[in-house]
């Protein structure tokens, strides 16, 4: 999503979301980008080569994102995105574990809870 403030003609302003897929080796042109100021969501699901380090780095290059897709990037371990979660509480980190955590959640707080019968 782009938004500009000036007229269609004119360059780009600020890009909102971004959708990429990136290796440890290749985050480095998002964090001192011209728009990483502006970026509030990131999706870099299903990026096979993305590391600990580039994720970590993904997450600290914009005070800007709300939100930063890892669902499938399997060579980032769940304890790091834990260790994100917890440094930076203003992002929603997406992966299996996290957004089953939310799910999980959501039905507690309306009410849910599990069956501990064993009704068979």
């Amino acid at each position: 999503v782009e938004r500009s403030n000036e007229n269609s003609q004119s360059h780009c302003k600020e890009i909102l979301t971004a959708a990429i897929c990136v290796s440890h080796h290749q985050t480095t042109g998002l964090s001192p980008g011209q728009y990483s100021s502006t970026i509030e969501t990131v999706d870099a699901g299903w990026c096979k080569d993305i590391t600990d380090q580039g994720a970590t780095q993904i997450a600290q290059s914009s005070k800007s994102l709300r939100y930063l897709g890892l669902m499938r990037c399997d060579k980032v371990n769940e304890e790091t995105v834990e260790r994100l979660v917890v440094q930076y509480p203003h992002i929603v980190f997406s992966t299996v574990m996290q957004d089953c955590k939310r799910t999980l959640e959501r039905a507690y707080q309306m009410g849910w809870s599990p069956n501990t019968s064993n009704t068979s």
